[in-house]
């Protein structure tokens, strides 16, 4: 008895520090927010959107499809998110008007279908009203009071906070007459609470092949119609050199792939140099097809066969966010450098 008692006493008291923590994280952050950044928010398709801010709260999530696209984005991440949570807010979905157009973001909801409700900032204005400076973020309001801003760890670390504790509460007022189901109820909730966040840790940081690694295998169409896989390709190389596979996005020239103009212009030069190298390119499908692809191979007279990656399942197997991208592989499937310098 002297034990159940200690527990519940020891329970209490976390419960207490908790919510004294909880409730300084709140008033930390908490700030008035006008109506009217809310009063005109439109669809990229020009639908109103409605705030349930009398029931739900805001999860206003600023986002850069193009770090979605490369992988980077936290859609993962908010999908792992506890159910009470997500049962009881209501997310709307923002990109900043810089590097984007209306089409770009339509196309990007066919990839990405939850991110819906999905608006432009135009001009960053909630950006800067908000004070956002950088993307992925995430903003929490509560009827019109801000009550969180922060990069996704610190949602993680916040929603854990107001959640859990709204778990041990309850555990604590509905069985306070019965101390071993008080103690059951809160174990239980730490088991909850590590499968959710291993769940998202997990989804947040998938395994990136280094140096050392088994390279992941595969096999893919060239843009001439050649079957091509890793292994076939391993068989061909001589003089003990390695398999030099460069992966491409057609999106080139763009402001996220810098210099990447000229990077295509040293690699036809490498090829050229050496012909005792073996390449093989890798294009991956975001906003290209085959046809759109082999215009782009024309357009930098790239020297090299290249695969089409369809469902850019090669990209996301060697956990590629640059272009070009340069990864050799040795005879034995193993990888030996991967970087975005090309030599």
């Amino acid at each position: 008895m002297k034990n159940i008692t200690l527990v519940l006493a020891l329970i209490k008291v976390l419960i207490f520090s908790s919510l004294l923590l909880s409730l300084s994280v709140i008033t930390a952050t908490a700030q008035s927010v006008s109506k009217q950044l809310f009063s005109e928010l439109k669809t990229i398709s020009g639908q109103a959107i409605k705030r349930d801010n009398k029931n739900k709260i805001t999860h206003l999530v600023f986002i850069d499809l193009w770090r979605s696209y490369e992988g980077q984005g936290d859609e993962k991440i908010i999908a792992a998110l506890p159910e009470q949570f997500l049962q009881q807010s209501q997310r709307i979905w923002l990109q900043p008007e810089i590097n984007v157009t209306k089409a770009q973001l339509t196309e990007f909801q066919q990839y990405f279908p939850q991110v819906n409700p999905l608006v432009l900032d135009e001009k960053f204005s909630l950006m800067r009203a908000l004070k956002i400076w950088q993307t992925p973020f995430h903003v929490l309001i509560r009827g019109n009071t801000q009550i969180f801003s922060g990069d996704a760890q610190a949602l993680l670390t916040f929603i854990d906070k107001e959640y859990s504790l709204d778990i041990n509460l309850a555990y604590a007022s509905n069985h306070v007459q019965d101390n071993s189901k008080v103690v059951s109820q809160n174990e239980q909730a730490v088991v909850v609470a590590v499968e959710v966040v291993d769940k998202v840790s997990k989804a947040a940081k998938p395994k990136k092949p280094i140096f050392g690694d088994k390279a992941p295998t595969f096999s893919a169409n060239t843009l001439a119609g050649e079957l091509v896989s890793l292994s076939a390709a391993l068989v061909k190389l001589s003089n003990n050199k390695p398999l030099n596979l460069v992966f491409i996005d057609a999106l080139c020239p763009m402001p996220h792939f810098p210099n990447c103009e000229a990077k295509f212009g040293q690699l036809n030069e490498l090829i050229k140099a050496n012909d005792s190298r073996q390449w093989l390119g890798v294009v991956n499908s975001y906003y290209a097809n085959e046809k759109s692809a082999q215009q782009f191979a024309e357009k930098f007279s790239l020297k090299l066969p290249l695969l089409f990656d369809h469902d850019n399942s090669i990209f996301k197997a060697y956990q590629v966010y640059a272009s070009p991208y340069q990864i050799k592989v040795n005879r034995n499937g193993l990888i030996e450098s991967r970087s975005d310098l090309l030599n």
